[in-house]
């Protein structure tokens, strides 16, 4: 079972009618403590931009979580699963219409590889998140599907 069928199973009392998992993967909270003044510079290195302010305060998240997106919201769930990953409390969950900007994801390179990005949440902060290197793909994959879903909101 794939981790975005084993997110679709743990949301599956949640779901409203026609929302879908698009994805799901493991990710990381982002190494160190960025600081104000390494948040505020992402919005306007936004891949996607939306009305509404996120206010430049980090979301706090457990070192690795799960990163769903669904056709209707990004969720995020604690890490359970003893042998292999897997969705286990919920931690956050956020409609897309919540989401003011998603950043441009930056590619970290070295022997620690890492796709690296942030999401401005209106009202309550920037999440930072990784994708690790088996995952960069995948995830620069996630990140646009996500940028995409909200042009479209802004343009409907």
């Amino acid at each position: 079972m794939t981790l975005r069928e084993k997110a679709e199973t743990r949301l599956a009392g949640d779901l409203v009618p026609g929302e879908r998992v698009l994805d799901a993967l493991l990710a990381f909270r982002t190494g160190g403590a960025a600081g104000i003044a390494g948040l505020a510079g992402a919005a306007g290195m936004a891949l996607a931009a939306r009305r509404g302010q996120a206010p430049q305060v980090p979301i706090a998240t457990p070192a690795r979580f799960v990163f769903s997106l669904t056709s209707h919201r990004v969720a995020l769930f604690a890490v359970g699963g003893v042998f292999r990953a897997a969705p286990g409390k919920p931690l956050h969950s956020w409609p897309l219409d919540r989401l003011a900007w998603v950043s441009e994801p930056e590619l970290r390179s070295g022997v620690a590889q890492a796709l690296r990005g942030q999401i401005g949440v209106t009202g309550e902060g920037v999440l930072g998140y990784e994708f690790a290197r088996l995952q960069v793909d995948d995830g620069r994959s996630l990140i646009t599907r996500l940028a995409r879903a909200l042009k479209e909101l802004e343009t409907s």
